[in-house]
């Protein structure tokens, strides 16, 4: 390595350079090296500078980069939460036909049982929520405890939002009664105090009709 070194003209170059400026330095002639100074002072500045401008101006364009990824991120949320309210929102009941709409969905799935049920004549309101309207109605009737979870689990996968929120089963003693038992059930639903989707959104329409072709597409495809 010593003998590479020794040998190397860039190396014996620099000696030389230092040399001569130790020569006239001890001669006092350090005019000759001002301008060179002054050439390297200013290109270092200079590039200073322009590193500086360059790394503001590459930090700027990364926060402009990663605004537009945060914005694209935003409307496409934006956009699924659109479809998500344009799909729901029709599946809630009108509150206009609050006073008989639950009435109504608990004899059609009584009926579908082919059970007749004993339904409560007062429905009680919760309108404290500033968006919607929660409405619960009771209802009763007979039934074995396996056809009775049957017939739970039918109303939970329903696809209206209607929920049984309070049981109560109590074994009915007659003899000519065994094995059945007298149930009681409370019905919930939500109603919102208005639907704003058409209202809200300008492309509604066209939003629905491209929803309904995806839906048919898919079901066409199975």
């Amino acid at each position: 390595m010593a003998a590479n070194l020794k040998n190397n003209k860039h190396v014996e170059n620099l000696k030389k350079g230092f040399q001569d400026i130790q020569t006239v330095a001890q001669e006092g002639n350090f005019k000759l090296f001002a301008k060179q100074l002054v050439a390297v002072v200013l290109v270092f500045f200079a590039f200073k500078f322009l590193t500086g401008k360059f790394l503001e101006k590459e930090n700027n364009l990364r926060g402009q980069m990663e605004a537009i990824r945060l914005q694209q991120t935003n409307e496409r949320e934006y956009e699924t939460n659109k479809r998500k309210l344009i799909k729901l929102e029709p599946r809630f009941p009108d509150i206009s036909g609050k006073n008989e709409y639950l009435v109504t969905k608990i004899l059609e799935i009584f009926k579908a049982e082919n059970l007749t049920p004993q339904v409560e004549n007062n429905q009680t309101e919760d309108t404290s929520n500033a968006t919607y309207v929660i409405t619960s109605l009771g209802a009763s009737t007979e039934m074995d405890f396996l056809s009775f979870a049957e017939f739970l689990a039918r109303i939970e996968n329903r696809k209206d939002f209607l929920k049984v929120t309070e049981v109560s089963i109590d074994k009915d003693s007659a003899p000519e009664n065994l094995g059945k038992n007298k149930i009681s059930l409370k019905f919930n639903t939500i109603f919102p105090k208005e639907k704003i989707a058409k209202n809200l959104f300008k492309d509604y329409d066209k939003l629905v009709k491209e929803m309904q072709e995806e839906e048919a597409a898919k079901k066409g495809g199975k």
